[in-house]
Order: C-alpha cells, then structure tokens, then sequence
C-alpha cells in the first residue's frame, strides 16, 4: 500500500515525537516480534502495556459525515481510549481527520487547519470543509476556484465519544454545520450528551432542518449550545479541566520539536494568561470620569488664572477713572475754590483796612492839632523878631522859602524828567544842549511807540478771539464728554438730542430706534481701514432704523415738528430680506454687525450690496475694480465717479461714528478736553504778556508826555535855585550874628521850624497812608465784588472729598508759607499745573489699564466662547467677566474639585488598588503552580538518580520594573486632601492609564506595552535545574536547550511538556479529601517526529507518557508506520485513491500486522 517515493513531509499534530527506526531497543518483559524496516520480520523488544481499564476521560470513537473529502457516508475512527496510530499516504485525509478532532475542542477562529500537514494559515477553513474542497479549476481569465464537493444545504457533522472506565462514565461531543451560501462562515451548533451517541442514530432523518434537529436533540436529554464559549465550559468540566491553557497546551504543541526557550515554553504552556482586559476597561472608564473631572477642575482654575487678572486690572481702571474724575472735579473746583478762599482773605483784610482807617483818622487829627498850634508859637515869635529888627530876616526868610518851594518843584520835575528820558531811551539832560537834544528826538520816539501800540493792540484783539474760542471748544468738549459717559455709542449729541425728542413724544424706546452707527463697527484687527470705513458710511450709519410698526407714529412726527437739524430715517420691513452673499475682501466684510439684533438680516444685506468695494492696498488693484476703497480713503462708485474727502472734520477721530463701545472716543475726549485747557491757559498766558507789554508801553507814552510837558530847561535847572539860597542863608546868618536878643528869637524860631516841619511831615505821611489805605479800601472792594460774582456764577462744590484734596494740594504748594490774599492767584496757578500733571499721568494709566483690560477680556472670549456669548466686548462688560470669577471660585470650583477627589479616591485610586492586588495575587498564583509543576517533575527521573525543577526569577525588564513601581506609587500613601495630593496622584494614574488607553500616533506601541507589563507571566523568567534526587544538589542548570544534542533537547522537551500536560490536565489532582481525582483528561494527540529521533529519546519520551497514563494518536504518513507500530493498539489507515472520496478503515494493531505479513511487508 506504501510507495517508497511517497512524500516524507511532515503530517503532524500537537507533539514531535524522534524517529524510533534506528534504535536498539532496551530490553523488556515483552518479547513480541517487531516488524522490521523495509526487511524481514524482527523480534519484537518491547510493546506498551495497554491496561483495561486507564484513568481519565480518553477518545473512544471519532465519527465525521461529509468533512471534507470524506463525502456521503458516515466514517468511523475506533480508538477506545488505547494508543492508536493514524496512517495513510500523503494527502489521503490524515489532516482533515486531525482537524476534525481540533475543531471539536477548539474555536474555528483559533484553529490552524491543515497545520498537521504544514500547510499555509488560511489554506483551509471550516467552509472549506463542510463544503469539501477538493481541488481547484481555472475560472475566467487566469484566476482559479475552488471545485467542491457538496452544494449549500447539506450539513457536516463531527462526533466524538469519551469514556473514562474509572467513572464508568461516556461523554459524547459533537458538532453539526450547514453552509446556506457559496462563501463566508457555515453555520453551526455544538452539543453535548452524557451518553454515547452515533451519527446515524442521533444525527439523522430530520429533514435538513436544524432546529428540527435542535429539538429532537433537546428531547433526548442532549445540551445544545449555540456558542463555542458555553460548550467549552461544558464539556471543560466533564473533564475536570481547569485551567484556560489545557486546550490550547492541547493545540500548540504541534510543531514543538524542542523547548529552545524554557522561559518563553513556562509561559505559554503552563501558566494561564492574565485576563485583565476587563479590569482593564473598568479601570479605564473610572479614569475617564476622573479626567472629566479633573479637566473640568483645569478648566475652572485655568479661567480663574485668566479672570483674576481681569478682575485686578478693571479694578485698577477703575481706581484710577475715580482717581483721574476726581483730580478733574478738583480741577474743575480750582478756580471757584481759590476764589472763595481769595473772597474769605479779602474780606478779612477790608476789615482790617477799616480798622487801620479809623485808627488813621483819629491819629491824622491829632497831628493836624499840633501843627496848628506851632504855627501860632511861630507867628508870636517872628512878631518879636520883626520888633527886634527882624524885617529883612524876615523877607530873607520868605525869599529863602520861596526858592526852596521852587527848588523841590525843579527838583521833582527833574527827577520825573529823568526817569522819564531813560524809559525812553532819551540821553540824561545835565545842561541846556542835552535838554535841546531830546526835544529834537522826542518826535521820532512818539512815532515809534504809536506803531508798536498799534500792533500790540491788534495782537491783543486777536488774542481775544482765540480765548472766546477756546472757551467755546472747552465748553463743547466738557459737554461731549458727558454725553459719552452717558451712553456707550460714538453718535453726534444732534442725532441723539432729535431721538430723543421723538421718542419723548412718542413714547417709543429709543433701544427699538437704534442708529445704524450703534450696530456696526469695524472688525477687530482691521483698523487699517478703519477711516476709509468711517469715510464710506458715514451717511449709512448716521440713519436711523424704524420698524414697520413704528413707521406711521415717527413719519407723523418728524414731519410735524421743527427737527431743528437733519434727520435720514429708513423703513425696515418685518419681512426678511433675501440674504445677499458676501464677498471677501470688500469694504462690508471688514464690518461687523452687533450680537442679538434684530436689524442683522436688514444690515447685512445693506452692507453686501452698497459697501461691496473691494479693498486695494495698491492702485493697481483699485484701478481693476468698479468698485473698490483705498485705506487712504478714495472710493471708487460705479459709473467711473471717484471720491476722497480730507477735510479735517472727516478725518477727526472724535467725529467716527462705527461702534457700540466708546471707551476710545470718550479717551480721546478727555485727552482733547486735556488740550484745550492747556490751549486756553496757554492763550490766557499770551493775553497776559500782551497786557504787559501794553502797560509798559503805556507807561512809555505817559513818559514821552512827561518830557513833553518841560518846555524848558530852567523848569528842570534846580542847581541855579540851590546857589540862590546859599547866597540868602548866608546873608540871613550875617545879620543875625550883628543881634544877641534877635539871635535868641531866631533860635528860638529854627526850633519851632524844625518841630513844625517835623509835625508837618508827620501829618503829611498820615495823609498818605490814609490816601492808600482809601486806594487799598477801593481795590479789596472790587476784588471782593468781583470774587462773589463769580461766585455766584460758580459756586463751590460742597463734596467733601474735592474740598479736602484742594485743601491738602493747596498745603502741599504753599509749604512752609500761609495762604494770603496776596499769594492766592500764585498758588491756584501752581496747584493747577500740578493738578494737570497728575490727570495727563492718570490718564495714560487709565488708557494702559483699559487696554490691558480689554486684551485680557479678548483672551477670555476667544478661549472660552461658550461661556462669553452673552458678553459685551466694553470695558463694561468686566462686571460679568468678575461675577463670572466669583461663581467660579464660590461654587463651580469646589463642587468640581470635590467631584475630582471623589472619582480619585473612592474609585480610581481604589481600582488601581485592586488591580495591583491583583497582579500581586497573580504573581504569588504564577509561583506557587511552579511548585505544583516540580512537585510533578520531581516523579519524573531525567537521568539516572537526577530530576529536572524549574527555577522562576524575578524579570530584569526595565519597563516591567518601572511598571511594578508606577502601579505601586500609585496606590501608597493616605488618601490625602491635599491639591497637591490629588495632583500627584493624577499625574501618576494618568500616566498609566494613558498608556493602557493607547496615546495619540503611539497605539500599537502602548498596546504591545500593555500586553506585555500587565501580563504577570512576563514577571518572571524561568530556567531548568537539573538535580540529585538524593541530596537536591544541582548537578546542571540551563535556561534553554542551545548546546545540548539533538537527543538532549528532545529529551528535556518531553520532560518539561509531560509535565505541563499533566499540570493543565490536572493529572495527579486531589479532592478536598485528600484522595486522588478520576476526572482528568488524558488525550494526546502526536505527529511522526518520533520517526526522525533517536531510539533512547523515543524509548524516555513514550515511557514518560505511559507513566503519566496518557492515550496518544500518533499520526503518521504510509512509510513511517514501522517507526510508531511497537507501540499502538489500533491503527486507523486512510485512503483517497480518486483525490476526492477520502476512506477510513480500522485494524487492531495485530490486525494490521496480520494484513502486513500477508502482502509481504
């Protein structure tokens, strides 16, 4: 039956099993013949002992209908529960048979079809064999199909029975598929019974109907099982398998020729994998919930962060808006203040002044008194003199007093001459030629100061007019820069004055009349065409809006009343206007409409249809358009028409129209307001030295009259006069010596000369100092009538608060000095300029703090839209952004921040807890089933006295380490209330978790990580002992089989996967009593490796099995029966002759031997 050209590829499954061929077999108590090789019959050594009656759950009878090319009948494979060897020649059916058992105890989808016979994954699948593809035909072109044997509808069935004779108990697995298509999945159920069925007695005459089938199967106590999960728990514990990998131990083994590595065979073979996807998920979803938190808690803090400076700086604007309102309501109480002070002053000293007049008065009198009565004891005494011969003394006397009258009136005149002169740059007149000289100059000089009066009295008057317009614009500004403090728009106060008489009388709301101008503004960031748009729309925007049911009541009125001014007002229709495109880059789409109104639609449409001018920043490209604008202002317009108007007021900022928020005109305001002050002072400061100027000229014209009015030089020559009255002094003291009784009078006369000179004097200074206190009583009477008109005009302000600041400004500009009514004017001028520092200094503060406020506020709205919908962009609007603050730092944040700490403590942190508990319980689990395997391994004699243990150390994987004290870190320390605690602990669970999740461009590498850290069998590394049975001494010590032969690395092979088989079959378990268990699984299932071994391996190999009771299927091509034939009890030969109807016949091995010798070998 065998060719020996036949094939020699490798029909194996699940074990290697070394060639027997050439070994010398050891001797034993059997000695049946053996077969020999390609020879004459040998006698036999040695055979296996089949008892009757082998423990564990074992195949009785395998039966499979229409699996693959084993077509229409039923086939049965006898194996019960003994070794059994699977033959046939290559490509007969061996493979389909093998996949007929692996698909009764594995998931298709887990399945390697045809892998016995080295074939490529995806070669065969579970339709391939319920259809039963036998061989391809080519189809169209030069693609090929597969040909089957069987259409859609008929079905496959694969049944199995399994006895264990201990328990004296059967088991029957089976599996039944029908394909209803051409290609996909057959469908499929599984079922199992506790009793021995057969395909023809349970799996058949029903109809083609699986249910049909389902049910009869019900009603013969049979449990059916729609998925392979719930059948393979089922038929798991009818054979006492307990662990996940028995079955997949069961499987893989199929091509293990040696343990190359024993740390990687450990954990595959004899550890159960981790299942830690749930725990995984859960993990994973808590996590979730905490980072939700956890954002919501950065979010929270994050604009708290962005608010607080929001808030300091608002404040702080409006610190210093107070501070700057109130240095300006100071300064604008200056000028009434220092005038009630200068009021106060001058009242106090007008009654001073009246004090001093009667006090003067009463003194003048009593000095006039005592010049009178000297004059009369001066009359008596010249009377005796003249009796005495005092006459002509007496007419020296008049002579002399005559010329010294004259002398002090030439003497004055002089003096008023000279001073007089030397104002007008007139040269000093000493005698009759100099006085000639200036009368000759004289005319020259009076020209001259008359041309210069001339101009000083037109640069006066011009003067004049600059301080009333001054005045005017100061005035005109203070009163816009009320209004804009009333209002947030930029409109003319005209416009608002005419609405607000309309809507007076009509008893409309002036918020259902807006101004075209209130709605729109040019877009942030666009401010280069800031201007051209101001320009452009101008007229638009000064129209005011009125909806169709206003229409009636605002035409009747506006066309009723005296607009006093001129009014554009457009009908807004309720119905919605057909929404026109807007383009980029035009004039319209560089303007934005205001948030919530009504008018949007209207506005819209208005401005892509009559502002779509495209914007040129070059000539070039505004020449192209019909229609285009410059940022210089010139407007294109169809029909070639060209405009561009620079007029100062156009070109103002404070005429702009555009806009909802006025913060920047009502700054430019106050700064202009700021300039004309400044301007007027600075006119006021002019008008002054021109006054100066005028009173110094005039007193040069006074002067040219002074000169003018000394007609000649003996007027002003009081040196003649002076020699006059030495001659008569003389001659007076000649004639007084010549008489002792005359000399006595005249001595007597010089005294009371001199005592009535003195008290003329005396009264004589009364006089005056009566006659200024007159001019000083006349002077504080105006100042003071003058002070409470403008009192009356401007009274004080009674605030507090501005009467102590100009009282503390005031101390501060008079230092060490005391307020006089003489030093006010000086003070108020210095306290002024000191005022209009500190406003221009608290201004650009106010415009820095508004600006910083209003970026941050732009910040805000730009990161957080959501929560800034309902927000103005005004410095207004910084109340809602601080309410906004407080709500967060009051209620949002702490809710949040206790939610994150709850989902951090009471779940996260808890969840990675346990997950670490478990991963621990794992590791102690992976360890103490080592023990279990040494306790099997140590039964089983390696060499010679010695046996084989396994050793597990602790993995030198760094990512394994740092994952082991990652979770750790994770899960130690108190559950602290510390942020810092909640934050450290997050970044650390994040950090895990993000891995477990898979991070953003890294997933296959953090899955591959994850598989790897969370798998506690990756722990471990594992190596091989081998030691002395007596003493446990180690006698070697290997981590894999490199180095040893070909016999050794078998050898060490079997050793190992004996024992994990019997650790995952449970061979050997105990019941809770202590005796030992009948329910185990002892199938093995083995390709022809034993074919290519040595004999001493083979021998070790099949002994070890036999020890552990372990019914193999050896399976086998044609021409290596005589390796395997020694040690089977039947055999099961396969046969295809035609390649499509495979057939199964069944021999006991003697059978086999029987038929052998009778066809010759």
């Amino acid at each position: 039956m065998a060719s020996k050209n036949t094939s020699d590829l490798q029909d194996s499954l699940f074990i290697s099993l070394p060639d027997v061929a050439a070994v010398k077999p050891e001797p034993t108590k059997s000695t049946e013949p053996l077969p020999k090789a390609n020879g004459p019959r040998v006698e036999q050594t040695e055979t296996l002992e089949f008892e009757g009656h082998d423990p564990g759950f074992r195949l009785r009878r395998l039966e499979i209908l229409n699996w693959g090319t084993f077509d229409g009948a039923v086939r049965r494979f006898i194996l019960d529960g003994e070794n059994s060897l699977l033959t046939g020649d290559i490509g007969s059916g061996k493979s389909t048979v093998v996949d007929a058992i692996t698909t009764l105890l594995l998931p298709a989808h887990r399945i390697d079809f045809n892998k016995a016979a080295g074939a490529q994954k995806k070669e065969r699948s579970l339709m391939s064999y319920v259809r039963g593809f036998h061989k391809s035909e080519r189809g169209g072109g030069d693609a090929s199909k597969p040909v089957a044997l069987r259409k859609p509808g008929s079905y496959t069935v694969v049944l199995g029975i399994f006895g264990n004779a201990e328990m004296d108990k059967t088991v029957s697995l089976a599996l039944t598929l029908w394909a209803t298509q051409e290609a996909g999945q057959p469908n499929r159920f599984y079922s199992l019974s506790e009793s021995e069925q057969s395909i023809t007695g349970n799996f058949a005459d029903f109809d083609g109907d699986p249910l049909k089938l389902k049910r009869r199967l019900r009603g013969d106590g049979v449990t059916v099982f729609d998925t392979f999960d719930s059948y393979e728990s089922a038929f798991k514990r009818q054979f006492g398998i307990s662990g996940s990998q028995a079955m997949e131990l069961f499987h893989r083994t199929v091509s293990m020729k040696q343990v190359e590595n024993i740390t990687s065979f450990v954990r595959t073979n004899m550890l159960d994998d981790d299942d830690v996807a749930g725990r995984l998920k859960n993990l994973i979803l808590h996590f979730d919930d905490l980072k939700k938190a956890h954002d919501a808690v950065r979010r929270a803090n994050d604009q708290i962060d962005m608010l607080v400076p929001i808030r300091e700086h608002a404040q702080r604007h409006r610190q210093l808006s107070a501070k700057e309102s109130t240095y300006r309501s100071v300064r604008e109480e200056l000028t009434p203040w220092f005038m009630s002070r200068q009021l106060e002053l001058s009242l106090e000293h007008q009654a001073e002044l009246e004090r001093t007049a009667t006090r003067l008065r009463r003194d003048s009198a009593a000095k006039k008194a005592g010049v009178f009565k000297a004059q009369e004891q001066l009359a008596v005494i010249r009377e005796d003199i003249r009796v005495h011969g005092g006459g002509r003394l007496a007419t020296i006397d008049s002579e002399i007093h005559a010329a010294t009258v004259r002398q002090e009136s030439q003497k004055a005149k002089a003096e008023s001459y000279a001073s007089s002169a030397a104002l007008l740059a007139l040269q000093p007149v000493r005698d009759q030629v100099d006085f000639d000289a200036n009368v000759a100059d004289l005319p020259e000089v009076t020209v001259r100061l008359e041309r210069e009066a001339a101009v000083l009295n037109d640069g006066h008057g011009r003067l004049l007019a600059l301080i009333a317009e001054a005045k005017a614009e100061e005035q005109s500004l203070h009163e816009e820069l009320a209004s804009l403090q009333a209002r947030t728009n930029l409109l003319p106060r005209e416009q608002l004055e005419i609405r607000r008489r309309l809507c007076e009388a009509t008893g409309l709301e002036e918020t259902n009349l807006p101004y075209i101008g209130e709605l729109l503004r040019v877009r942030p960031g666009e401010q280069l065409w800031e201007g051209a748009a101001e320009l452009a729309l101008r007229g638009f925007a000064l129209s005011l809006l009125v909806p169709q049911q206003h229409y009636a009541a605002v035409s009747v009125w506006v066309d009723r009343n005296n607009l006093r001014g001129r009014l554009v007002y457009r009908k807004v229709d309720s119905q919605p206007m057909q929404a026109v495109e807007q383009r980029a880059g035009t004039l319209a789409s560089k303007i934005e409409i205001k948030v919530g109104t009504q008018f949007r639609p209207y506005l819209a449409a208005q401005l892509n249809t009559r502002f779509d001018h495209h914007c040129c920043e070059s000539l070039d490209e505004f020449r192209r358009h019909a229609k285009a604008v410059t940022p210089n202002g010139q407007l294109k317009t169809g029909g070639g028409r060209h405009e561009k108007d620079d007029r100062p007021a156009r070109r103002d900022r404070r005429n702009f129209v555009l806009g909802w928020d006025n913060h920047e005109k009502t700054t430019t305001i106050r700064r202009l307001v700021d300039e004309a002050v400044a301007k007027r002072q600075g006119v006021e400061q002019r008008i002054a030295v021109v006054l100066r100027e005028l009173g110094k000229l005039g007193a040069a014209q006074r002067a040219v009259g002074t000169v003018e009015a000394v007609k000649t030089f003996a007027e002003i020559g009081w040196q003649l006069t002076a020699r006059e009255i030495d001659r008569l002094v003389a001659e007076h003291r000649q004639l007084s010596s010549a008489n002792d009784q005359l000399a006595l009078l005249a001595e007597k006369e010089s005294e009371l000369v001199l005592e009535l000179k003195k008290l003329q004097d005396q009264a004589e200074q009364f006089g005056i100092r009566i006659g200024k206190n007159e001019q000083g009583r006349e002077d504080i009477a105006g100042t003071i009538s003058s002070c409470a008109k403008s009192l009356e005009l401007r009274p004080v302000t009674t605030g507090e608060q501005v009467l102590a600041e100009l009282g503390r400004l005031t101390g501060e500009a008079l230092g060490e000095a005391e307020l006089s009514y003489k030093n006010v004017p000086g003070i108020e001028s210095s306290v002024n300029k000191q005022l209009t520092g500190r406003i221009d200094n608290l201004n650009k503060q106010v415009i820095r703090a508004g600006e910083r406020t209003l970026n941050l506020m732009g910040a805000f709205r730009a990161k957080y839209k959501e929560e800034c919908t309902e927000f103005d962009e005004a410095l207004e609007a910084a109340d809602e952004f601080i309410a906004l603050l407080e709500r967060l730092q009051k209620d949002d944040l702490p809710r949040f921040a206790s939610k994150f700490k709850e989902a951090l403590n009471q779940n996260t942190i808890n969840e990675i807890v346990a997950f670490n508990a478990f991963l621990d319980a794992r590791k102690t689990d992976i360890t103490g089933r080592i023990d279990q395997i040494n306790e099997s391994l140590a039964q089983i004699e390696y060499d010679p006295a010695r046996h084989i243990q396994l050793e597990h150390h602790q993995s030198s994987d760094q990512e394994i380490r740092e994952f082991v004290v990652d979770l750790r870190a994770c899960s130690e320390g108190a559950l602290g209330e510390s942020e810092q605690y909640s934050e450290l602990k997050f970044a650390q669970v994040s950090k895990l978790v993000e891995r477990f999740r898979g991070r953003d461009g890294l997933t296959s590498l953090d899955q591959r990580w994850t598989e790897k850290v969370t798998d506690v069998r990756n722990w471990f590394t594992f190596s091989a002992s081998e030691r002395w049975s007596e003493t446990n001494e180690e006698f070697e010590h290997f981590t894999d089989s490199g180095g040893k032969s070909g016999g050794q690395k078998e050898k060490l092979a079997y050793t190992i996967l004996a024992a994990a088989l019997a650790f995952q079959f449970g061979l050997g378990g105990r019941k809770s009593g202590g005796t030992e268990t009948k329910r185990n699984f002892r199938f093995v299932v083995i390709d022809e490796a034993f074919g290519r071994g040595s004999d001493a391996s083979a021998h070790y190999g099949l002994q070890l099995f036999k020890r552990l009771k372990l019914q193999l299927l050896i399976v086998t091509p044609l021409q290596k029966i005589h390796v395997i034939e020694p040690f089977v009890a039947h055999v099961g030969f396969v046969d295809n002759p035609s390649g499509q109807a495979s057939q199964l016949r069944n021999m006991t091995i003697a059978e086999y031997r029987a038929e052998k010798e009778r066809r010759g070998n």
